[in-house]
């Protein structure tokens, strides 16, 4: 009713009349707002319902979502599933009462293919293999009904590279016999006593290691012979990498050639043989990783510097990392401790001190050649030695002299040498000592001897190098520097740059010879050209240094012996001619500070009496 009727109703109609009318608008009222709010508790209930609808279809969807994502990593995991999966063995029932059930030997079998794998010592990348296991090895038990578990196991079987072992254990007449064989492939038989069954389980483990991944079982036989005790199985290692070098694929060629490479320097004392070998594999694969690292090392062993840097260089483009290769051939001792040091504290990926001490030992090596005798010292008393690891030892024992060597204590490279080489030859009979000691020590002894006034022992003994050997021209060179043949020299250190262009050690030898002879303009031309090639060689920049002092110019020698403190901060000779080129500067007190600190530091018995002079 509008109000203006409402109004007209009222006004004629008695009280008694009005106030009925006015009870009943109140119950409508009443009941219309009982209606709206039972209509609005529906529309909330409305509400309600549809978010949970949309919610359900949301979750509805969510589930779909996840299944199709769950059903595809599976579809994924078993395309890419490339393990090994050993079934349970059949075994007679007699000895599956005996605790040897199927899935026992299966699991045993298992244990030993762990732990041949885990023994095996290599730097080949797992992804590298055909059949590669990585840690994807376990025993296979068939499942009931259908499940999560059977569904991926159907999807690996049919979409997967897996590669499965089944075998079979029966009574002979004379014992027992163990089968095992991979895919389809027919199974070698091992037989012998029940009472010996374990060691048939070795060799059913090897056989099937043999069989599946003959590359790492080869390589576990031949890097076992590094453990001590270990028997060695060097013949049948070769025989299966002679087999691989044939492979149809590319890779497995090249590594069964990088096999034979380290059998050659381990095992068979022929180093050239490995660089051949190693050169090989490069042949097959120009960006083989392994043949760079060995054919860097043992291209500077034979001499062959140019070689060993441009090996270096190349890995290092690939890699994209500073190599420690090229910071020791270019005289960078301040980048090589860094690296190295950083590396020794990475975990031994192949036994206890078999990776690290490379790591230790080339430290070692850039703070000799930063002539930080205290900070060597320091450091060899602080890493633990590799000594259980044959050829490990030999290899860590052939860089030790150089340490002298760097340091120039002459007297102990030539004291020291022939400890190392019999440690070499008890340790590691295979070792290639002939070539080690013909190429790295003989040189080094050699200019030892010429620098302690022995030119006669010097000479004989530099005669029996080879021609094509860098440090042994350097050698040669310097000898007859030191013997008064300048022109004798001069011949053989334009034959050492020749050879080794790139590398700046030979010019930094020639800057030496003639800065002795009275040439400093002469000197400072060789120093520059070291300085080039090997920027961060502080031997060169302070050799520049005592050149322009030769010129009556400390006052520029300032700025080199600066530069080469920053790579080679504690060597006592550097700090000794700093000060003295500071004296003629006419600065005492600043040069005070530089004797000070050169008298705290290793220095030649001469260094020490100039030292004392001022």
């Amino acid at each position: 009713m509008s109000p203006a009727a409402a109004a007209l109703a009222l006004d004629g109609a008695s009280r008694q009349e009005a106030d009925a009318f006015l009870r009943d608008q109140r119950a409508l009222i009443a009941a219309q707002l009982h209606h709206l709010h039972e209509q609005l508790k529906q529309i909330h209930l409305d509400i309600f319902e549809k978010w949970l609808g949309a919610l359900l279809r949301l979750a509805t969807l969510c589930v779909g979502i996840g299944a199709v994502v769950a059903i595809s990593l599976m579809v994924r995991d078993a395309r890419n599933s490339n393990g090994l999966l050993i079934e349970p063995f059949k075994v007679p029932p007699d000895l599956a009462a005996k605790g040897l059930s199927g899935e026992t030997v299966a699991s045993r079998v298992l244990d030993r293919l762990s732990q041949m794998q885990n023994g095996t010592q290599s730097g080949r990348p797992a992804q590298s293999y055909s059949n590669n296991w990585g840690n994807d090895l376990k025993v296979e038990v068939p499942e009931t009904g259908v499940s999560v578990g059977e569904l991926r196991r159907l999807l690996r079987e049919w979409l997967g590279h897996d590669t499965h072992i089944t075998g079979e254990v029966w009574h002979t007449p004379n014992g027992v016999a163990i089968a095992a064989r991979a895919g389809g492939d027919v199974g070698e038989v091992v037989t012998g006593q029940e009472a010996d069954f374990e060691n048939l389980l070795q060799q059913v483990a090897e056989n099937v290691y043999r069989a599946t991944q003959p590359y790492r079982y080869a390589n576990y036989l031949d890097r076992d012979a590094l453990r001590p005790g270990a028997v060695l199985r060097v013949d049948e290692a070769e025989a299966i990498y002679r087999r691989l070098i044939y492979d149809p694929d590319p890779v497995e060629r090249a590594w069964a050639w990088n096999g034979l490479a380290n059998l050659a320097w381990t095992q068979q004392r022929d180093i050239p043989e490995a660089v051949r070998d190693w050169h090989k594999a490069h042949s097959i694969i120009p960006d083989f990783p392994s043949g760079f690292t060995g054919l860097s090392v043992f291209e500077m062993i034979l001499g062959h510097a140019e070689a060993a840097l441009t090996m270096a260089e190349q890995y290092e483009g690939i890699t994209g990392g500073r190599n420690r290769y090229v910071a020791e051939y270019l005289g960078d001792y301040a980048e090589l401790t860094r690296i190295c040091m950083a590396s020794s504290e990475i975990p031994d990926s192949r036994g206890p001190g078999a990776g690290r001490a490379g790591f230790q030992q080339c430290a070692a090596t850039g703070l000799a050649g930063q002539h930080d005798g205290a900070g060597l010292r320091e450091w060899l008393r602080t890493y633990p030695q590799a000594a259980g690891y044959s050829t490990g030892r030999a290899m860590s024992a052939r860089v030790q002299p150089n340490y002298y060597f760097l340091l120039e204590d002459w007297r102990a490279v030539i004291a020291f040498t022939p400890r190392v080489e019999s440690l070499i030859r008890t340790a590691a009979p295979g070792f290639d000592l002939r070539t080690v000691s013909q190429r790295e020590f003989a040189p080094r002894v050699a200019r030892a001897k010429a620098m302690l006034g022995d030119i006669a022992g010097a000479q004989a003994l530099i005669a029996a190098t080879p021609a094509d050997c860098y440090d042994c021209i350097r050698a040669r060179a310097v000898i007859a520097a030191l013997a008064g043949e300048p022109g004798r020299a001069d011949y053989w250190f334009t034959r050492a740059v020749r050879d080794a262009p790139s590398l700046p050690f030979a010019y930094h030898d020639w800057g030496r010879s003639l800065l002795a002879r009275g040439q400093p303009d002469a000197a400072i031309a060789q120093f520059m050209i070291a300085n080039k090639k090997g920027p961060h060689f502080a031997d060169a920049l302070e050799g520049w240094g005592e050149a322009l002092m030769a010129k009556n110019q400390s006052h520029l020698a300032l700025t080199k012996f600066a530069d080469a403190e920053k790579y080679a901060p504690n060597w006592g000779r550097l700090h000794l001619k700093w000060g003295e080129a500071i004296t003629y500067a006419g600065k005492k007190n600043e040069a005070q500070k530089q004797f000070a600190r050169a008298a705290l530091l290793d220095l030649t018995p001469s260094e020490k009496s100039e030292l004392a002079r001022q």
